[in-house]
């Protein structure tokens, strides 16, 4: 199964592939994965995505594995029996392990759509799934389910 992560900035397509597929299903895919460049900060980390949601949970380790943030992409997935693609729709929420987060990137998302570089609908999916995710968040944080998976795994 080949994995694609695709972004509109900067504009690119990286196969992620090498990252280690957990648990798939129907609804979502689980990876554990290394960094695509090498970090000083990040050591290794493990991502959720929910297909139908329009959401991937990653949880980001430092090199001591301890729990840096929660890092939350709105995006949109196309799969099919050979690749899955995820599209990064520019906006990001982080959570730190103290509870607090920052919703990210919303500029990104203004900036590409005032250039025409990504249509009106794709911005107003993004919205309504950074809304479905901060209610998420507002409301337990229900889909931070990664580290269930990981020890499932183990």
């Amino acid at each position: 199964m080949r994995l694609i992560r695709k972004r509109f900035y900067p504009e690119e397509e990286i196969d992620i592939s090498s990252d280690q597929i957990i648990y798939l299903d129907d609804t979502v895919l689980v990876t554990k994965w290394l960094p695509i460049k090498k970090r000083e900060d990040i050591k290794w980390g493990a991502s959720c995505i929910y297909f139908e949601k329009g959401v991937k949970i990653s949880k980001v380790y430092g090199h001591d594995d301890r729990l840096i943030y929660t890092y939350c992409d709105i995006i949109n997935t196309r799969k099919d029996k050979e690749k899955i693609v995820t599209e990064d729709l520019l906006v990001d929420v982080v959570v730190y392990p103290d509870g607090s987060y920052k919703v990210m990137d919303i500029d990104e998302l203004v900036v590409l759509r005032r250039e025409n570089r990504i249509s009106e609908e794709i911005v107003l999916d993004a919205l309504y799934k950074l809304n479905f995710l901060l209610n998420d968040i507002y409301n337990g944080f229900g889909l931070d389910k990664v580290e269930e998976y990981l020890k499932k795994k183990e």
